[in-house]
């Protein structure tokens, strides 16, 4: 454990450096978002490789906060700009996944 700070720290500079290289806005919030949705598909996997019943609401919990983690980044960055530019418009965006809808 003597070098897990050196190691944690180049990890998290690479995804950094790969975040901002991102072509566009929806790529970078795509690829910022993508540890935490890593993360809900493995805890999903866990859950339906254990055979439990929490297999299909691990995965819409999983789905509703990377949903949620991609807003919040578009809402730090982005919003602003986008009332700018599109004055008195109402931002749509779909809702989170609800257990009924699936």
């Amino acid at each position: 454990m003597k070098h897990f700070e050196e190691i944690f720290f180049f990890v998290v500079l690479g995804w950094f450096i790969w975040v901002i290289m991102g072509p566009n806005g929806d790529v970078r919030i795509d690829r910022t978002c993508t540890p935490v949705a890593w993360m809900g598909d493995g805890v999903t996997s866990i859950a339906r490789a254990m055979g439990t019943d929490y297999g299909k609401n691990t995965r819409i919990a999983s789905e509703n906060i990377d949903y949620r983690c991609k807003m919040t980044v578009w809402d730090f960055f982005y919003r602003s700009e986008w009332q700018k530019t599109h004055p008195g418009q109402k931002i749509n965006t779909p809702r989170a996944v609800h257990p009924s809808q699936n």
